[in-house]
């Protein structure tokens, strides 16, 4: 699975305290074209908010009752100074929702 993939959910799992789905989002791309990367990224992220907000997940999880919800990005790559920004935007409307966008780096 990858970015490039709305369609696809790339690795889903339950949190530590079991109170919490993390979902994973498989970012292989670098940076040279960060403008179509932003855009990609952008898609990506609002595939997996559909697939929370309409419950989906309750097809591998049917009898838990998430209190918050995690997109762990993991970029091949460094992010650059607007994704880290676009992530702080998106995380402020996010927060009413109890789901967040975070990033790791290999």
């Amino acid at each position: 699975m990858s970015i490039i993939e709305t369609n696809k959910i790339d690795a889903m799992g339950i949190s530590k305290d079991e109170e919490g789905l993390i979902l994973m989002l498989a970012d292989h791309l670098d940076w040279k074209n960060e403008p179509e990367h932003l855009t990609l990224l952008q898609d990506k992220i609002n595939a997996y908010l559909g697939f929370i907000e309409s419950n989906q997940h309750s097809d591998t999880y049917p009898n838990i009752v998430f209190e918050y919800y995690v997109i762990d990005v993991r970029f091949k790559y460094k992010a650059t100074e607007n994704c880290l920004k676009f992530f702080e935007a998106i995380n402020t409307q996010l927060r009413e929702f109890n789901i967040q966008v975070v990033k790791s780096e290999d």
